[in-house]
């Protein structure tokens, strides 16, 4: 089996110049992540402990559908995953909710786990431990995830799924560390736990 080094963008030109590849636009990820960081915000100690994660989570998928849908972009619900794809770029993206993002020695970890169907989207590794390299990917698809902490760090990384969680990424771009370039505060962070809630039909 072929591998591939990650790789890992991180500089503004090298990170603008890869989304303009795929069809995609920073600003409008940063978007994104404002409103699934705002919507977080919403839950109360009268509302259910995965409140917050599941208001991210949703209107995290609701922003990226609707800064994006379009000529380029369609909605995608294959693999019970939701998320948009490009049909000309072969590119698939859904949000996630991660434990740390844009931090290059640690690999963002999915709040809940995914299901087979992300494993087969993204083409499960059969390596555990190999955080610098990954297999090379055979699929004709490219799946990424617009990944957002609890602080507003944001990364749209290709990872391999496998066991529910993330090992070996192919590529990580880093789009914010939580800290907005203009007021250069960082995103406050009022939630506890968010946890992301995806639902599991299972036949009777």
């Amino acid at each position: 089996m072929e591998f591939v080094h990650t790789t890992l963008l991180k500089e503004p030109w090298d990170v603008d110049r890869r989304l303009n590849a795929m069809t995609l636009v920073h600003s409008k990820l940063l978007q994104i992540r404002d409103v699934a960081v705002n919507e977080a915000a919403n839950a109360t100690p009268f509302h259910a402990a995965n409140a917050a994660g599941t208001f991210s989570y949703h209107h995290g998928t609701w922003a990226l559908r609707d800064q994006f849908a379009g000529p380029d972009w369609v909605v995608d619900r294959s693999e019970g995953v939701e998320a948009i794809r490009n049909d000309k770029a072969k590119i698939k993206v859904a949000f996630c909710n991660v434990d740390l993002a844009c931090d290059e020695f640690h690999i963002p970890q999915p709040r809940t786990k995914k299901g087979a169907g992300v494993e087969r989207a993204t083409s499960g590794s059969l390596f555990d431990d190999l955080p610098q390299i990954a297999p090379k990917p055979t699929g004709e698809w490219q799946f990424y995830y617009l990944m957002v902490d609890e602080c507003g760090a944001a990364e749209l990384t290709r990872p391999i799924v496998k066991g529910g969680t993330f090992t070996d990424p192919l590529e990580r771009i880093f789009l914010s560390n939580g800290v907005d370039d203009d007021s250069g505060k960082p995103l406050e962070d009022t939630t506890d736990t968010a946890i992301e809630f995806e639902p599991q039909i299972a036949r009777k």
